[in-house]
């Protein structure tokens, strides 16, 4: 999910690799390693070759220099100190100092992360001579350049670099995936391996063939020139030999009929009496064949490939869904407290969590707005060690991206505790930012709510009702929209209270929660923005006089009481109505809880937290990933029967599991093959 492409020249023609390459320290590899891979050249490439210095975040927080170059192969990014002392440092650690450029998930442009957020102002003066090299995991590389000139040679480089990497290993994933090993096994960086260096590259893959004595017999028969190293091209041969999966052969010798490759015409049976349409037949024709014949290590690319996998082909992954139903009556992808990289109560804040979640679908993010010391507005998990950062620079990250990967509406749930001036403020940037982007519709009694192909690249606020000048206490309950998000945000402060008198040494004044939690007069001018009108919830009874757009949200606790008190009145108010769905505030390590829970409900909004890669994520990814990948998803028919039938047929699944390949070893098991088991479960909605 990268972010959008800025135009870029059309890459020239592939130039071929010299005799002998020049390593990144002078020297020459061996004239046997011109046969390693090669992307395809571009004029813009040259200034990468060569390097340069650019400063880099680093912990302090503050700014290290650091010499920048890509590979020969164009396939990694290098870098190492530029001062004496850094320099025997980086020899001492044991960091790489080398990225496949594969790994890299996007280049973010601007200054978005946690460790940007922690540079003083005064050190990052000009904004847009920044950028974040994204990687999995919550990692970045945030660097700064030292002018416009520079800044367009390494974000726009690196950014075309990265297509005609993928593009390269699209083309031939297999031997892709082998120099990515080779990548991390070449430890001393001269294009060949010895023996030593490949027992530790087969033993991070949990190969079977690991002994040491039958690993040297099969080194030695590949090392044709008996020097003691290996090539690319070697070490492909060697690999082949430990990957050679006879389940796989025992399936394509018969269709093969016992020569080493099948026909076009054959593949083509094969394909068509395993399901396969006639269109997906021409294409995995097109992407596993050559001249119309298909080898041994072709037919395994395209029996472990997960595009054309039996639960994930195109067409399953297609937009499916009619999108032209009320906003209710889709499940809705949500992120809960979207702003922290961690924990709920002394992780990092950063805008780049927000990009991530929207990159990823989703389609509903939190904001928890506070006051700021200087007047501006800002976000963090109220009253816990969790690092703050601007609500302006939230909602400039939000603008930019939300719309990136689908183009369905983007719902900003606002956990409001700021007074009504900065309110106000808030207003005043998000007019100003979303523009004509904001949906800020009226709508009348019997309405329904609008569908999502209705507001598509449109962003709707959810926030507190707003309530009249004269309004009572009774009337300030029925507007308190989070008082279940303020009891979330309580437990949670509860126990960070503690923290704070443990990090100062000494007794401080526990912050009052009642006086902390006491609701702020909603300023109009934020409440005429909000879509979605906050509701406390009392009963079902009650919320049949609601508008449409009027909504509540419940912890999980308070949603497992509603479905054991009323679990068909629940799914008949969510026909009508939006509900948000959040974790427990007890949940202080950012542990997610069943979606299963919410969606089971009729629930549209069950919010996770998305830093946390846990089952509960894997089950939401899983549903989500349907329909496009859109991060909307239609309820069964069930959900949406007026009828309120909750009838459900029960259905058997045999799962056989044929063969696995480069499985993990499980947690704490460094030694050792790894030993072999799969875990299945399945999960029902209605």
């Amino acid at each position: 999910m990268a972010a959008i492409h800025d135009r870029h020249e059309e890459p020239v023609a592939a130039i071929p690799a010299p005799m002998a390459i020049q390593g990144p320290k002078g020297q020459l590899y061996k004239n046997k390693s011109r046969k390693l891979m090669c992307c395809v050249q571009h004029p813009s490439d040259e200034p990468l070759l060569l390097g340069e210095v650019l400063k880099k975040c680093s912990r302090g927080p503050k700014l290290v220099s650091r010499r920048y170059c890509v590979t020969p192969d164009l396939f990694c990014l290098r870098w190492e100190s530029t001062g004496k002392f850094s320099k025997l440092a980086d020899k001492l650690s044991r960091t790489p100092s080398t990225l496949d450029i594969a790994s890299i998930c996007r280049l973010q442009p601007g200054v978005t992360t946690a460790k940007f957020h922690r540079l003083d102002d005064k050190i990052v003066q000009d904004r847009t001579l920044c950028f974040s090299i994204i990687l999995a995991f919550g990692k970045t590389i945030d660097i700064v350049c030292s002018s416009p000139a520079q800044y367009d040679r390494w974000f726009h480089g690196l950014r075309s670099l990265m297509d005609r990497v993928r593009a390269t290993r699209t083309t031939d994933p297999d031997t892709a995936l082998l120099y990515q090993i080779w990548i991390h096994a070449d430890l001393n960086q001269d294009g060949m391996l010895s023996r030593n260096e490949v027992e530790r590259a087969t033993h991070t893959l949990n190969h079977a063939t690991n002994a040491k004595t039958a690993l040297r017999h099969l080194f030695a028969d590949i090392d044709v020139d008996g020097d003691g190293e290996i090539d690319f091209t070697e070490f492909c041969a060697l690999m082949e030999h430990l990957r050679h999966r006879p389940e796989l052969t025992d399936l394509f010798q018969p269709t093969a009929e016992g020569e080493p490759r099948m026909t076009a015409s054959t593949f083509q049976a094969f394909l068509t009496a395993n399901g396969h349409t006639p269109d997906e037949v021409t294409t995995i024709l097109q992407l596993f064949t050559n001249d119309d014949v298909c080898t041994r290590q072709q037919f395994r690319r395209y029996i472990s490939s997960t595009t054309w996998n039996g639960w994930a082909i195109p067409e399953m992954m297609a937009l499916r869904n009619d999108m032209t139903l009320p906003m209710s009556h889709y499940f809705i992808a949500s992120s809960h407290n979207t702003y922290l990289e961690g924990d709920q109560l002394q992780s990092n804040s950063s805008v780049n969590m927000y990009i991530s979640a929207l990159l990823r679908n989703c389609r509903c993010v939190e904001i928890d707005c506070w006051d700021g010391d200087n007047g501006q507005p800002v976000v963090y998990h109220g009253h816990t060690l969790t690092t703050k950062i601007q609500f302006a620079d939230v909602i400039r990250g939000i603008h930019l991206h939300a719309f990136e990967a689908s183009p369905y509406p983007v719902i900003v749930s606002l956990e409001n505790h700021c007074s009504e001036a900065q309110q106000s403020i808030m207003a005043d940037i998000m007019v100003s930012i979303f523009g004509d982007r904001l949906y800020t519709a009226d709508v009348a009694p019997g309405d329904v709510l609008p569908s999502p192909h209705v507001l598509q690249h449109k962003i709707l606020l959810k926030g507190k009702q707003g309530l009249p000048e004269d309004f009572t206490n009774a009337a300030a309950g029925e507007s308190d929209s989070d008082k279940d998000d303020d009891d979330d945000a309580t437990s949670c402060r509860r126990n960070s209270s503690s923290a704070t008198k443990a990090r100062a040494g000494k007794e401080t004044k526990k912050p009052s929660v009642r006086r902390s939690s006491k609701k702020s007069k909603v300023s109009a001018k934020l409440a005429k923005l909000c879509f979605f009108k906050g509701v406390h919830f009392r009963d079902f009874d009650a919320s049949r006089s609601w508008s449409c757009n009027q909504m509540s949200s419940f912890s999980e606790g308070k949603t497992k009481k509603l479905v054991a008190d009323n679990k068909l009145a629940f799914l008949a108010y969510n026909r009508k109505h939006v509900t948000r769905v959040y974790p427990s505030g007890i949940r202080v390590d950012s542990s997610n809880y069943s979606p299963l829970l919410g969606w089971g409900t009729g629930s549209q909004l069950v919010a996770l937290n998305y830093q946390t890669s846990d089952l509960a994520m894997h089950v939401n990814h899983g549903l989500f990933r349907q329909n496009g990948h859109c991060g909307y998803v239609l309820k069964p028919p069930s959900m949406l029967s007026q009828l309120g039938c909750y009838a459900r047929a029960i259905q058997s699944i045999t799962v056989k599991v044929i063969s696995g390949q480069h499985l993990p070893k499980p947690e704490g098991q460094k030694k050792g093959t790894a030993r072999r088991w799969c875990c299945c479960h399945g999960d029902s909605i209605a």
